[in-house]
């Protein structure tokens, strides 16, 4: 990962980027004469640290005469758990929390539907986000393998849609149509459509570095800005790699607080890398922490919701992984969760001794591997 060492983004730099859009006026302007201002942010699936670029905004709304009064926060949670005060805290700081009202987006209620995309896709978004009369959103911006990059109209579709929006969004990419990793695609032109429609008018997007940290961003309007969020990003996550190894270690850091979302995540490098990145019957291994366990997404992962497939069924399973093994490490999930997400045949390990034993038994005389630590990468 070309950006494996950048630097940690300075406070200046942060306001620099505020106080210089990229496409549209200063945010002090734009927010001049509102009444209602709404600000959505990712949620602890991502590692972002909102908190370092709340006090800039909150400084241009200042300027704007608006008062905290008239500002509420919307964790853009999608079909995702609801954020709890503790998760608020490690996002926002306490004097946020404490003094501004936030609420958790709900894919089930308080929604409003404005029609439709070209795509077809039913356009219900939360009422709150669409009465506000000033729209701002805070998110990262990290390889996804729908959407191309998260970030930009993303922290809107899905964030605050509901749930038969992100069904008709996520259901051709689970197929594997429209869908691509560290580019353009249809699902993102899909989004940016819902969100002329529905409004953003300031949009914050961050990159961070291989340690969570915040080392780019690109403020302004929320295609433009993107797009030169998007073109930093393809240098800076692309990453340099060696062939035909016999074993890759997949690290899911830092999309890992779930064994929902952590599952996924190695098969996006895998998308962008040269077909003989591993052998074709060498072993994929997938290190997780995933600190909340099973994790929870009410489209994708819960028993019996629309979406919700054990990753056998996968298209991404399919294309990468055919003969080779599949191990799972996490010191925080059972057989059960295993199961659940990942086929039988995957061998689930929560110590990491035994599985160097077992991946020494089956790929003796020292194999070729290759680690990659996190799982925000692309291949070169």
């Amino acid at each position: 990962m070309n950006g494996a060492e950048a630097e940690e983004l300075s406070d200046e730099a942060i306001r620099e980027s505020i106080l210089n859009p990229i496409g549209t006026a200063l945010l002090s302007d734009i927010a001049m004469g509102k009444k209602k201002v709404v600000i959505a942010i990712d949620d602890m699936t991502r590692t972002t640290q909102i908190s370092r670029i709340f006090p800039h905004i909150l400084e241009e709304l200042e300027r704007a005469n608006i008062n905290k009064d008239q500002i509420k926060i919307i964790a853009a949670v999608g079909a995702h758990r609801p954020m709890n005060r503790q998760d608020f805290l490690l996002k926002l700081g306490e004097d946020v929390i404490n003094t501004i009202e936030i609420e958790n987006h709900h894919p089930y209620e308080n929604l409003t539907n404005v029609g439709n995309s070209s795509k077809g896709t039913p356009i219900d978004v939360n009422s709150t986000y669409l009465n506000a009369d000033l729209k701002i959103a805070i998110g990262g911006v990290i390889p996804h393998p729908l959407a191309g990059f998260g970030g930009g109209a993303k922290i809107v579709l899905p964030g605050v849609c509901g749930i038969r929006t992100l069904e008709a969004n996520h259901a051709a990419g689970m197929k594997g149509e429209g869908a691509g990793i560290g580019r353009m695609t249809d699902i993102r032109r899909d989004i940016e459509e819902v969100v002329e429609k529905v409004g953003l008018d300031f949009s914050v997007n961050l990159l961070l570095n291989e340690r969570g940290e915040l080392s780019h961003i690109f403020s302004g309007h929320f295609k433009e800005a993107h797009r030169k969020a998007m073109e930093k990003a393809t240098q800076f996550y692309s990453t340099k790699v060696t062939l035909n190894n016999q074993i890759c270690f997949f690290n899911s850091f830092p999309e890992d607080s779930e064994l929902n979302q952590a599952q996924y995540k190695p098969f996006n490098f895998l998308m962008t890398a040269p077909n003989n990145l591993l052998d074709r019957r060498g072993a994929i291994v997938i290190m997780t922490s995933s600190y909340e366990g099973r994790g929870y997404h009410s489209l994708l992962s819960e028993t019996g919701s629309k979406l919700y497939r054990n990753l056998v069924d996968s298209v991404v399973w399919r294309a990468f992984v055919k003969k080779r093994k599949v191990y799972l490490f996490s010191p925080n999930v059972n057989i059960y969760d295993k199961n659940h997400f990942f086929p039988k045949s995957v061998e689930l390990f929560n110590e990491w001794s035994p599985l160097i034993e077992d991946l020494e038994k089956n790929y003796e005389n020292s194999p070729k591997a290759t680690v990659f630590p996190c799982s925000i990468q692309i291949s070169e």
